[in-house]
């Protein structure tokens, strides 16, 4: 297995995070919706509704 370290410059890392910020809050996004899914309602969301 290799491994690479990365060494961004400063902007490439303010875009690094940004991108880390956004795909968190759409997981958490998507966790939200799973949990409040409770059985007798209409069927949890699926990729495409999400």
């Amino acid at each position: 297995m290799s491994r690479y370290r990365l060494q961004p410059t400063p902007i490439q890392e303010a875009a690094l995070l940004e991108h880390c910020r956004h795909a968190r809050f759409v997981w958490n996004l998507a966790v939200e919706q799973w949990a409040g899914w409770r059985r007798g309602r209409k069927r949890p969301p699926d990729f495409g509704e999400q």
